[in-house]
C-alpha cells in the first residue's frame, strides 16, 4: 500500500491580514475604484481595484513600490491571497504590465477624481474624523530620467535640493488635527505654488462641508487672489505673509510699537499651560480685493507674533553670521609675507569690504575702518643711485561690533506676520497661533511620501501617466499610514493605555505615540506553516503576542483576523 506523501509549505503572513482588512474591509479601496471604472469584459483573474490594494499591500508591508517586485511577492503565499480575495490568485494577476495599468488608470482625471472624492467620504464616516480644518501645502519629487517632451517631469525650485535633476511637484490637503490626507495634486515640477491653492480648495469643496472651513497654509497661500476666494466661497484661512511688498515696512512699524510698549503684549503659552512659546497683539484693517467679476470687501485679523525659539534661533544664526564676515574681512588684509596678497588702494579694499558686509546681510551691525600703514626701509647706495629711505604702503582692516545697533536688533529678531479672517471668538488669537503651530501634521504626509515608508523619492519611471497614477497611488497608502496611528493613539488616550515592547531591545519601553510603522513592524514574524497529508491540510500559525492582539484591538479588528480566511476544511496541527 502506498503511504500518502507529506508536503510542507511555509509561508510569511507578518502585517498582510491587517493591511488588507484596512485597505479591503475598512477603506473598501478596490470596490470604490471598480465602481468607478468597471473591468473590462475579457479582464481576467483580480480586478482593477484588488490589483490595486494587492499593489498597496506591498507598498505598506515592503516599503517598496516597484512593479517588477510584486509579483513574486505574491507568489511566496499563494494560499494567503488566495484565502484574503476569496478566489484564486495567480502572480500573473500583479505583473508589471497589470500594475502599469493600473498606474495609467489613476492618472485620469475622470477616474481619480471621484475615486479621491468616494474615499474621503467613506475615510471620514467610518472613522469619524473631524472636518473643521485642512492643512494645504507642497512638496517635490525628484525623477532620474524624463526628457524635453515630458510635461510632468521640469526642473524648478528643488525642494530636494538637487536642481540639477527634473521633477513633479505634488499639492496635497490634510485634515486637522490627525494629518490624513483627503486631497493630492500633481502638476509639472515648474509650476509656481501659490496657483495651486484655489484648485485644491475647490476640490475639497464638493468632498467636504463647502463652507464654513478653516484652510490652513504657509506664507506662498497668502496671495490676495487666495484670500478672497476663500472669503468669496464662505470658508476661513489662516497663513503667514511673506516679506514682499509693503509689508516689511509695515511689519517694522508693529515691532516698534511693541517694543516701544505702545501694545499689550498676550504671552503665548503652549498647549501645557507652562512653556512660554512668545507674546503677541494683533489689530484688524479692511481688505479689498477685485476680481474678474466683483470687488470683495473683508475684514481680517492681522496677527503680529514674535516666537521665543525663532528668536533665539535668529539671534544665534546673526551672530554665526557676524563671526563669518569679521574672519573674512581680518582675513582681507594679512600679515606681510611671501604669497600674502595687500591692497595698496583704499577704493579697492572698500568693495571688497562692502561685499562682505553685504553678503553676511550685517552693514551697520559692523564698524569696520580702514587703516593705512607706511612701512620705511633704509636702501643702500648702488652704483650710480644714492643711498635712500623707500617707503611701501599698505592698508589694513579693523573691525569691531556696533554693540549699540545689535542691542537695538535683538529684540526685532523673531518676529512673524500671520493673518485670518475668523472672528477672534471663533479662533483666539492664542488658539490661532497654536493652530498654524501644527503645520508639521501635513508636512509629515510630505516626508513620509518621500522617506523610506512611501520612497516616492525618487521616481524612475520615464512615462508622465505612470509617475502620475504611482504619486497618487501612494497619497492612498499615505492615508493608510496616518489612519492607523490615528486610530491606535485615539484608542490608547480614550482607556489611558501605553504600548509595550514596540521598540527592539527594550520591552519595557512604553508610548502612547506608536507611529503606523512600528506598528506593523510588530507583525513581522507572523508565518503560517501548511503540512498537507494526502487530502488532508494542517496549519501552524505563529501564535498571537499580547501586543500583536492589543494592536488588532485598538485597530477595529476581528480577534481572530488572522485564522478568519482558513477554509474549514483545515485543522490546526498539534505538536
Amino acid at each position: 500500500m502506498k503511504m500518502p506523501t507529506t508536503q510542507i509549505t511555509h509561508e510569511t503572513m507578518a502585517d498582510i491580514p491587517l493591511l488588507m482588512h484596512i485597505l479591503h474591509e475598512q477603506l473598501e479601496y478596490d470596490k470604490l475604484l471598480d465602481q468607478i471604472d468597471p473591468p473590462h469584459g475579457n479582464w481576467q483573474g483580480l480586478s482593477l481595484g484588488k490589483t490595486m490594494v494587492t499593489w498597496l499591500a506591498h507598498i505598506l508591508s515592503e516599503g517598496n513600490h516597484y512593479m517588477s517586485h510584486v509579483q513574486d511577492w505574491v507568489g511566496q503565499a499563494p494560499h494567503l491571497w488566495t484565502g484574503l480575495w476569496g478566489q484564486a490568485v495567480r502572480p500573473l494577476d500583479v505583473s508589471d504590465d497589470r500594475l502599469a495599468e493600473v498606474a495609467r488608470r489613476l492618472s485620469l482625471a475622470e477616474v481619480w477624481e471621484p475615486l479621491e472624492q468616494k474615499i474621503t467620504q467613506r475615510m471620514v464616516r467610518v472613522y469619524a474624523l473631524p472636518t473643521e480644518q485642512v492643512r494645504l501645502d507642497t512638496t517635490t519629487a525628484k525623477v532620474y530620467g524624463g526628457n524635453d517632451l515630458s510635461v510632468l517631469f521640469q526642473r524648478g525650485h528643488s525642494k530636494d535640493h538637487r536642481p540639477d535633476l527634473r521633477q513633479l511637484k505634488v499639492m496635497l490637503a490634510a485634515l486637522d488635527p490627525l494629518g490624513v490626507l483627503v486631497g493630492a495634486d500633481v502638476v509639472p515640477g515648474n509650476t509656481a505654488d501659490d496657483g495651486l491653492y484655489v484648485p485644491m480648495i475647490a476640490r475639497l469643496r464638493a468632498t467636504l462641508p463647502d463652507k464654513g472651513m478653516l484652510y490652513i497654509g504657509d506664507c506662498k497661500m497668502g496671495a490676495l487672489a487666495t484670500r478672497a476666494y476663500v472669503v468669496r466661497t464662505g470658508n476661513s484661512y489662516l497663513m503667514p505673509l511673506a516679506q514682499v511688498g509693503d509689508l516689511p515696512e509695515q511689519l517694522e512699524r508693529w515691532i516698534d510699537d511693541a517694543v516701544r510698549g505702545k501694545v499689550h503684549l498676550q504671552p503665548i503659552l503652549d498647549v501645557d499651560g507652562e512653556t512660554h512659546l512668545g507674546e503677541a497683539y494683533e489689530h484688524h484693517r479692511q481688505v479689498t480685493a477685485t476680481t474678474e467679476t466683483e470687488t470683495l470687501k473683508w475684514n481680517e485679523r492681522v496677527l503680529i507674533v514674535h516666537s521665543t525659539a525663532y528668536a533665539k534661533a535668529a539671534v544665534k544664526n546673526l551672530h554665526q553670521r557676524l563671526t563669518q564676515a569679521q574672519t573674512e574681512l581680518n582675513a582681507l588684509t594679512p600679515p606681510r609675507g611671501r604669497g600674502q596678497r595687500q591692497f595698496t588702494d583704499e577704493a579697492e579694499l572698500q568693495a571688497a569690504v562692502d561685499t562682505i558686509l553685504k553678503r553676511y546681510d550685517v552693514i551697520g551691525l559692523l564698524t569696520v575702518e580702514l587703516q593705512r600703514e607706511t612701512e620705511c626701509r633704509a636702501v643702500r647706495a648702488y652704483r650710480n643711485a644714492s643711498a635712500r629711505n623707500a617707503e611701501r604702503h599698505r592698508y589694513v582692516v579693523k573691525v569691531k561690533e556696533n554693540r549699540v545697533q545689535l542691542r537695538k536688533l535683538e529684540p526685532r529678531l523673531g518676529w512673524r506676520v500671520y493673518v485670518t479672517n475668523t472672528p477672534a471668538r471663533k479662533l483666539p488669537l492664542k488658539q490661532a497661533i497654536l493652530a498654524y503651530r501644527d503645520e508639521w501634521l501635513v508636512e509629515r504626509n510630505c516626508a513620509r511620501l518621500k522617506g523610506r515608508a512611501l520612497s516616492l523619492a525618487p521616481l524612475w519611471v520615464r512615462r508622465d501617466d505612470h509617475a502620475l497614477g504611482l504619486t497618487r497611488l501612494l497619497t492612498l497608502a499615505a492615508r493608510v499610514l496616518a489612519l492607523a496611528e490615528y486610530q491606535v493613539r485615539r484608542a490608547l488616550a480614550q482607556d489611558d493605555r501605553t504600548l509595550l515592547g514596540l521598540y527592539p531591545g527594550q520591552p519595557t519601553r512604553a508610548t502612547t505615540q506608536p507611529t503606523t510603522e512600528r506598528l506593523l513592524q510588530a507583525f513581522k514574524i507572523v508565518s503560517l506553516t501548511l503540512v498537507q497529508k494526502g487530502a488532508q491540510i494542517f496549519y501552524l500559525l505563529t501564535p498571537l503576542s499580547d501586543l500583536q492582539r492589543a494592536i488588532l484591538h485598538d485597530l477595529g479588528c476581528p480577534s481572530n483576523l488572522y485564522q478568519s480566511w482558513f477554509p474549514k476544511s483545515w485543522k490546526p496541527l498539534r505538536i
